[in-house]
């Protein structure tokens, strides 16, 4: 299973042999029940446990775009054992609706969404499990990102509710256009999937369909690129597909070399036509469990790049004087000890601290290592290109 927003269609499927379940096929002679709606909100977000009968029915769920910003989730066959309104708290989810058409005629909840996006949807033996998490943010603040527009050569799944026969993917021509069943060729380069869908559904409906219930998804772009740069194994100009992230890029460019720094800089767009502006992100943090803010969601354009890591100079009565990877928290006291340890010649009271902006040195600091190593003096932490020179005592 997968989700995606709009015109990502997550289909769900509980054993094998539902597996050639067909939408167009006729209902089971018991028709599946809808029983219970529970919900259980917790600081990872809010989780709704649909509870149906037993097997678990066929699902659909779509998630829309725009203001009305929903989540829909159709059981087709389905019959409802629910109330017609759930009011939630406003936060992640404001209100769940519950719509039926009758007996066996199929079941749609609707969540409509407050400050949460739909995170997964898991099915079990008792029905399923939505998670809602808070919508993700870049620099704290939420952000909508507009609609792709689809461009040549982009792969379009086409579904539609109760008509498996007319389920397509399609490609999108050279000229701008596509073939589809009933209605014929479509121009569809620089809509949204939501603008093809309402197309489709128009003309389906016009002339064919009761009411048809269209799903469009960008299923393979061609048409948007992202590129990364620098300290990576595989750099280059990479397809920005469905829902990928900074962390989802650097992965599927091999992952950082050895040589690469602690951070990344992403030069980035909120919005197709905005002014580029560029974010750091944090290697470590990317890389950990609570990622969410440094790991946003990319927009076509998006140029990352890995930065080598920064260094510091050692020279004079040291083991092995040279230029050393600057590691987090570094002092000079730690210098000291990545570079072998100082020479029975070393002068400890007198080590001198050169540091550098470009290529003018900016301070000039003394350092007592004796009163440093006796607590009399604090050590000093290191900034990149510092230099540090260990003279020589004079007997």
């Amino acid at each position: 299973m997968a989700v995606s927003i709009r015109g990502r269609v997550l289909w769900g499927f509980c054993v094998a042999a539902w597996a050639c379940a067909a939408w167009g096929a006729e209902p089971p002679p018991a028709a599946h029940e809808i029983q219970d709606l529970k919900f259980d909100a917790s600081s990872a977000g809010l989780s709704v446990q649909i509870k149906t009968s037993a097997p678990v029915t066929p699902f659909r769920c779509t998630v829309s775009p725009g203001a009305a910003r929903e989540v829909i989730v159709e059981f087709p066959g389905a019959v409802s054992r629910l109330q017609d309104h759930y009011a939630l708290d406003g936060g992640l989810v404001r209100q769940a609706r519950i719509e039926s058409a009758g007996a066996s005629a199929g079941v749609r909840v609707r969540f409509q969404l407050g400050e949460g996006d739909l995170s997964s949807v898991e099915q079990s033996a008792n029905g399923l499990e939505i998670r809602f998490a808070r919508r993700a943010s870049l620099d704290g603040v939420a952000t909508d990102r507009d609609e792709y527009r689809i461009g040549a050569g982009d792969k379009l799944e086409i579904n539609v509710f109760g008509h498996e026969d007319l389920n397509r993917v399609v490609d999108v021509r050279t000229d701008g256009t596509l073939s589809y069943p009933l209605i014929g060729d479509l121009q569809v380069v620089g809509k949204t999937p939501s603008e093809v869908d309402a197309e489709i559904t128009k003309a389906l409906g016009k002339d064919y369909l009761v009411d048809p219930q269209v799903g469009v998804e960008v299923k393979e772009s061609q048409s948007r690129w992202v590129t990364i740069l620098g300290e990576i194994r595989t750099p280059g100009k990479y397809l920005l597909k469905r829902d990928m992230h900074v962390i989802d890029l650097v992965a599927e460019a091999g992952g950082p070399t050895k040589e690469a720094g602690e951070s990344l800089i992403v030069t980035h767009r909120d919005h197709p036509g905005a002014e580029a502006r560029q974010i750091v992100v944090e290697r470590g943090r990317l890389f950990s469990a609570d990622n969410q803010e440094m790991n946003f969601a990319l927009s076509p354009g998006d140029v990352i790049t890995v930065g080598e890591k920064e260094v510091f100079y050692i020279r004079g009565e040291v083991a092995k004087p040279g230029p050393f990877f600057l590691e987090k928290e570094m002092t000079v006291l730690k210098a000291i000890t990545f570079a072998g340890g100082l020479t029975q010649f070393a002068n400890r009271k007198d080590v001198v601290l050169l540091r550098t902006e470009g290529d003018r040195v900016q301070q000039r600091v003394s350092v007592n290592l004796k009163a440093i190593e006796s607590g009399k003096a604090p050590d000093i932490p290191l900034k990149p290109n510092d230099l540090i020179i260990v003279p020589r005592r004079v007997f």
